[in-house]
C-alpha cells in the first residue's frame, strides 16, 4: 500500500493548506521491517558467541582471550538488539487497517482515514452549503421569511455548517491520534537510547575528536618531539661557540622544554583518545622532566658556586681574624683568596639560596620550570646576541671559556664556575663548611649532565626510534 493522499488544494475547506496527516504508513512499516531483521541479526550473533564461549573442550591462551571479549561484546549486542527491538516495535512492521493500535505505522494510517473521511465529510457539507445558499439566492427578494421553502433551505444551511464544524474536529481528533502515536513511538526511542549504556558519553564524544584529529595532531607530536630533541642537542653543541653561543644555548634550552611539553600535551591526548602509544607519553614526560631538572640543577649549581666561595671568603677572615689579624688585613686576604666572591647583603642572600644538598632544592626546581624564568632566559639570550658583533666581546668571551673537568660541567657555564671555583685558596677549601658546599656545586653539575643524558636519549627514541632500532640491531 502506497499513500496516495489527496491534492494540497482540497484541504482548504477545512483550513488547511495543504495535508495535515503526511506520510506513508507503509515506508514507516518497511523501516520497521529493517529495524526488525537487524534486531534478529544481533540476536543471532550474540547467540552464536554465547555458544562459542560455552565449548568447554576449547582450553588455551585464545579460548581464554575470546571469552574475556565475549562478554563484553555480549553485553553490547544484547544492549543493540534491545535498541533495534523496541525501535521496530515503536515503528510497526505493518499496517493493520482499521483499529487502535500501540505501533506508529497503523496508527499514522488510522489518523489518515480518519482525516480522509473528515475531508469528504467536510467538501460534502460544503456543497450542501453552498447549494442552499446558492437556492437562497435565487428567491425573489420579497420572498417573506417564514416561507416554508425558505425555512427548509435555511435549516438545510444549518445542518451542513454543523457537518463542516464536525468535519473540522474530526480532523483535529485524527491529528491528536498521529500526534499521540508519534509521540509514543519518540519517547519509547528515546528512553532506550537514553537507558540502555550504548549512548555515547563525554568520553566516546572524546575519543570520536581525537579520530577524526589525530592526522594533525600526530604532526605537531613529531614535529615538538623533533625540535625538543635538536634543541637540546643545539644548547649542548653550541653552548661552546664564545659570546653568541651561550645566547643560542639559553635560548635552545626553553625552546628544548617548551616543545616537550607539546609533544607531552599531544601525546597525551592521542593515548587516552586510542589513537597513540603511552609509550610516547611516557618518553615526553621523561623529555620534559629532564630539561626542566636540568634547568633546576644549572641553577643549583651556581647557587652552590656562588654560596661556596661566600662561605669560604667568610671563613677565611673569620681564621685570619681569629689568629690576631687585623680586620682590614683580613678582609684583603679573604678577598685574594675568593676572587670574585660576592660580598655584604648579596653574599647573605648567595648563603641563602644555596642548595643544601647535592640535589635541585624546591626553589630550583620552581626556577627550572618556571615560564616567567624561561621567558627571561630567552629573552636575556636574545638581547645578548648584539654582542657578537663587538670584537672585545669576543675576545674576551674566548679567554672565559674553560675546559671540562667532568660530565657534570660539560655545559660552558658550568666549566667556567668550576674553574672559577678552583680559584678558592686551599685553606678554605678545607673547611668542612666550604668541602660541602663545594660538593654540592658537584652534585648539581652531575644531576644536570643525567637529566641532560636522559632527555637527550628519551628524545632520541621518541623522535627517531633510535634506542629500540639499536636493540633491534643488536638482538636481531
Amino acid at each position: 500500500m502506497t499513500a496516495n493522499r489527496p491534492a494540497a488544494h482540497r484541504w482548504e475547506v477545512l483550513g488547511e493548506s495543504s495535508d495535515p496527516i503526511p506520510g506513508d504508513p507503509e515506508e514507516v512499516a518497511g523501516l520497521g521491517r529493517q529495524l526488525r531483521k537487524t534486531a534478529d541479526a544481533i540476536e543471532k550473533e550474540a547467540r552464536e558467541i554465547k555458544a562459542l564461549a560455552s565449548v568447554e573442550n576449547w582450553q588455551g591462551k585464545a579460548a581464554t582471550k575470546f571469552r574475556g571479549s565475549a562478554d563484553g561484546a555480549g553485553d553490547k549486542l544484547r544492549k543493540a538488539f534491545k535498541r533495534y527491538d523496541v525501535a521496530s516495535r515503536a515503528l510497526g512492521t505493518k499496517v493493520v487497517d482499521g483499529v487502535c493500535s500501540k505501533e506508529y505505522a497503523s496508527e499514522l494510517h488510522r489518523a489518515q482515514q480518519m482525516a480522509d473521511k473528515a475531508l469528504t465529510d467536510a467538501e460534502s457539507a460544503q456543497g450542501g452549503m453552498d447549494s442552499a445558499q446558492h437556492s437562497l439566492d435565487a428567491q425573489p427578494k420579497d420572498t417573506p421569511d417564514d416561507d416554508p421553502a425558505t425555512r427548509k433551505l435555511k435549516h438545510h444551511k444549518e445542518q451542513a455548517s454543523s457537518a463542516l464544524s464536525a468535519a473540522k474536529d474530526a480532523l483535529d481528533a485524527a491529528k491528536g491520534v498521529r500526534d499521540a502515536a508519534a509521540k509514543s513511538a519518540a519517547d519509547a526511542i528515546h528512553h532506550v537510547i537514553e537507558h540502555d549504556g550504548l549512548k555515547d558519553g563525554w568520553t566516546d564524544k572524546f575519543k570520536n575528536w581525537v579520530h577524526e584529529n589525530a592526522g594533525w595532531l600526530t604532526e605537531i607530536s613529531k614535529w615538538a618531539g623533533r625540535i625538543a630533541l635538536w634543541a637540546g642537542v643545539a644548547a649542548l653543541a653550541l653552548g661552546w661557540i664564545p659570546v653568541i653561543g651561550q645566547a643560542i644555548a639559553a635560548v635552545a634550552n626553553v625552546i628544548a622544554l617548551a616543545a616537550s611539553v607539546v609533544a607531552l600535551a599531544t601525546d597525551l591526548v592521542l593515548a587516552l583518545g586510542g589513537e597513540g602509544s603511552w609509550k610516547a607519553v611516557f618518553l615526553d614526560a621523561v623529555g620534559v622532566a629532564t630539561f626542566g631538572i636540568g634547568r633546576a640543577a644549572m641553577s643549583g649549581a651556581k647557587g652552590a658556586a656562588a654560596g661556596s666561595k661566600a662561605l669560604a671568603r667568610s671563613g677565611l677572615f673569620k681564621n685570619a681574624v681569629a689568629s690576631g689579624m687585623k680586620t682590614n688585613k683580613a678582609w684583603n686576604l679573604a678577598n685574594r683568596g675568593t676572587q670574585g666572591a660576592l660580598r655584604g647583603k648579596s653574599a647573605a642572600k648567595a648563603l641563602a639560596a644555596a642548595p643544601k644538598g647535592r640535589l635541585p632544592s624546591w626553589s630550583n626546581v620552581k626556577e627550572g620550570f618556571s615560564p616567567v624564568s624561561m621567558y627571561r632566559d630567552t629573552v636575556d639570550g636574545v638581547k645578548s646576541v648584539k654582542n657578537a658583533f663587538s670584537g672585545q666581546a669576543w675576545r674576551d668571551g674566548v679567554k672565559s671559556v674553560a675546559a671540562p673537568r667532568s660530565a657534570g660541567t660539560l655545559d660552558p657555564d658550568l666549566a667556567r664556575t668550576a674553574a672559577d671555583l678552583k680559584g678558592i685558596a686551599p685553606a678554605a677549601l678545607k673547611m668542612p663548611a666550604v668541602a660541602s658546599s663545594v660538593g654540592n656545586f658537584t652534585g648539581q653539575a652531575n644531576v644536570w649532565a643525567g637529566s641532560t643524558a636522559t632527555g637527550v636519549v628519551a628524545g632520541a627514541e621518541g623522535a627517531y626510534g633510535t634506542v629500540t632500532s639499536l636493540y633491534d640491531k643488536v638482538t636481531g
